[in-house]
């Protein structure tokens, strides 16, 4: 690797890190084979040597793209973290103050006692109290001091994590999962909302934690509605296998969070100034948008415009 100054490379190492920086110098490194276990063939595999003319300040640009795509990324988790969030206080509010205490309101399998005597809800839901009863929300604390008895869903929601968002949406019972997903789009099937909220916390996570998003796989992929329920999605079905896949990728989670931005701002660019961040980047062939899922053409899709 070229260090053209050296002093501004370990000042950055200093600040960011070997091994976290490491990460964003990962796709320069290069292919090396190795022999198979039966001798005929060899596999390339990457090794510690960079490719010819790979630069430190490569994984620096790298580097601070990712971070620039995090900040806008946790823009719009925010925004949708507070819908889903509302939507949920509104439909389970309906049915009473405290319904996300009741097993009524989830699948009987969050009911079930396990070995201990308790069920996945009653430690759940000891989870909320303890989480509440520490938070230092001047709400919170000016529950505590003037009422008795667990706080109301619309009070106590005000101290939940997309963590928690994505758990109870996990076990609640169909009805009222549809009637959550019906919020954002009639049309949206449950179990596709249900995938989009797993997927979004993993990105969320990954962006609070400062690590690496634009070009590592998902962990969780988001689900895609079934063909025609939403035009602007099927192009996210094309026949790619692998971690390339559009939906393997981050590529996938921001179409998901485009939809779910402009369901609930219709007028908003979020999108639009997201599309141009990417199209005004340089990015070397070794990071180009398809590592990140991308597929050809993507800026020409109707939910990028």
């Amino acid at each position: 690797m070229d260090i053209p100054d050296r002093v501004h490379a370990k000042r950055s190492l200093h600040r960011i890190g070997y091994y976290r920086l490491s990460a964003f110098a990962y796709p320069y490194r290069d292919f090396c084979p190795i022999p198979t276990p039966d001798g005929e063939a060899e596999q390339k595999v990457r090794c510690d040597k960079f490719k010819e003319g790979t630069s430190f300040d490569q994984a620096i640009n790298f580097y601070l793209f990712d971070k620039a795509l995090r900040i806008e990324l946790l823009d719009a988790i925010e925004r949708i973290e507070i819908a889903v969030r509302t939507a949920m206080i509104e439909v389970l509010g309906e049915l009473g103050p405290h319904a996300h205490r009741d097993r009524r309101s989830y699948k009987d399998s969050f009911s079930e006692k396990g070995e201990d005597g308790n069920t996945p809800l009653e430690l759940f839901i000891a989870g909320l109290d303890q989480h509440f009863r520490s938070s230092k929300e001047d709400f919170a604390k000016h529950f505590a001091l003037k009422y008795f008895g667990p706080p109301p869903i619309w009070i106590e929601a005000g101290t939940w994590t997309w963590g928690n968002l994505t758990h109870i949406i996990a076990h609640l019972s169909d009805k009222n999962k549809m009637a959550i997903a019906a919020r954002i789009d009639p049309d949206l099937p449950m179990k596709t909302f249900a995938s989009w909220i797993t997927a979004l916390n993993d990105v969320r996570n990954s962006c609070a934690h400062h690590a690496r998003t634009w070009n590592k796989p998902l962990v969780n992929s988001p689900g895609v509605p079934p063909k025609t329920t939403f035009g602007q999605l099927d192009h996210l079905r094309q026949p790619r296998m692998g971690d390339d896949a559009p939906t393997k990728k981050i590529y996938s989670a921001i179409v998901i969070m485009i939809f779910m931005l402009r369901q609930y701002y219709p007028r908003t660019k979020w999108h639009i100034r997201l599309r141009d961040m990417i199209l005004t980047q340089d990015l070397p062939y070794e990071i180009r948008p398809q590592t990140a899922g991308f597929p050809e053409g993507w800026e020409h899709e109707a939910i990028w415009n």
